[in-house]
């Protein structure tokens, strides 16, 4: 059973100006609602037609695990940018993760499904940003884990 669409606080265009990721690695849709400093509540909805699902599995279509992290971080990495935008810090920080600890995979998601990713700021210091995210298909928990964004400028050699 399909979710509800979502309200729109951010469209994937906006969500572009954000972060530097693309297709078929920008996992997340819509921003829903920034509601504080602290929060923030993303979605995307899957399609059979996503490049992941021809190889996982072609005959069993499961949204890969590590691909909720990495929405998650995307969300929280939105959340940073635009408080950065909002305190006028035009510089731009990549964000890239740090760490991931305590996650947990609770329910598999597949084509047609609509994850919500609720992400949360636990506390900052210095360049480094610890977050808890929740993944939730139909308001049940899909996926939960805390990680960390370390921010700064990635040289490449």
């Amino acid at each position: 059973m399909k979710e509800s669409q979502p309200k729109v606080f951010m469209d994937l265009e906006r969500i572009k100006k954000y972060i530097p990721h693309r297709d078929p690695l920008l996992l997340i849709d819509t921003i829903n609602e920034i509601p504080n400093r602290d929060k923030i509540i993303s979605s995307k909805t899957h399609r059979i037609t996503d490049p992941v699902f021809a190889g996982h599995f072609p005959k069993n279509p499961i949204y890969p695990g590590v691909y909720y992290i990495e929405a998650m971080a995307q969300t929280g990495a939105v959340l940073i940018a635009y408080i950065r935008e909002e305190e006028q810090l035009f510089e731009v920080k990549l964000g890239v993760l740090a760490t991931i600890d305590e996650v947990r995979f609770r329910k598999p998601t597949g084509p047609d499904d609509t994850v919500r990713y609720e992400v949360t700021v636990e506390k900052r210091r210095g360049p480094f940003i610890w977050f808890k995210g929740t993944a939730f298909v139909q308001d049940e928990i899909a996926v939960e884990g805390k990680f960390s964004i370390a921010l700064g400028v990635l040289k490449r050699n």
